[in-house]
């Protein structure tokens, strides 16, 4: 059986000598080594905490954001850019920010080998590749198998918290949760407020001065 295609291109973006300096400073006390087996998140963080998982973060100012005001939280960022690694890097190093950790992979390998089952209060996936042409459809992040990863991980009433300014991309997320079943649709204002009230972003900025409505798709796993 052919193996789904990646979700994502991985290009070698040019990285400044700030974010290479964070990470050739920083790479060793942020990013988890070794992520062969599943990880016991306990120990990762070295709390008890409830575990967020955040999904192509970008240059990093919602994680971030995120870190910084939830400190009885942790936060395990997923990226497979170093440039943006780079940049939240540098950002968690100047907050000195205990509460996140960083892993440098593919999100569905991720979650197939090294995510434990019921370990994660939520996950959030913020403007994934919309791949907008049909015959690129099938790369899309979010297909019935990736869903299933994400209920897998999540605790019981554990939520899952996607944006995307590309409204084909919203339905098609809609169509897969009705299809795969085990969650109920929520709204923005059934999350926590510190999920709410969230800076908006240099993308965010761009896509609205572009005439994209911004899609708030949010699900919460049967107890």
């Amino acid at each position: 059986m052919q193996s789904k295609p990646r979700s994502f291109v991985l290009r070698k973006g040019r990285i400044t000598s700030a974010q290479q300096d964070a990470l050739t400073n920083l790479w060793s006390t942020y990013v988890l080594e070794d992520t062969s087996d599943k990880l016991d998140l306990k120990a990762v963080f070295k709390n008890n905490n409830p575990v967020v998982a955040d999904i192509g973060f970008g240059s990093g100012e919602t994680l971030l954001h995120f870190a910084k005001n939830n400190p009885h939280k942790n936060f395990l960022g997923i990226e497979v850019y170093l440039s943006g690694i780079g940049s939240s890097l540098s950002k968690a190093g100047l907050n000195d920010l205990s509460n996140l950790r960083i892993i440098n992979k593919d999100a569905e390998i991720v979650f197939k080998e090294n995510i434990s089952v019921k370990s994660l209060e939520g996950v959030i996936l913020f403007y994934p590749d919309p791949w907008p042409k049909r015959k690129h459809h099938k790369r899309r992040i979010v297909q019935e198998d990736f869903l299933d990863l994400i209920n897998s991980s999540l605790m019981p009433r554990g939520f899952f918290y996607c944006k995307t300014d590309w409204e084909d991309y919203a339905k098609h997320i809609s169509k897969v949760f009705e299809s795969v079943g085990g969650w109920n649709k929520n709204s923005i204002t059934d999350l926590e407020i510190s999920y709410q009230e969230i800076p908006s972003t240099s993308y965010e900025r761009k896509a609205l001065k572009e005439g994209r409505l911004l899609n708030n798709l949010i699900y919460k796993k049967f107890i």
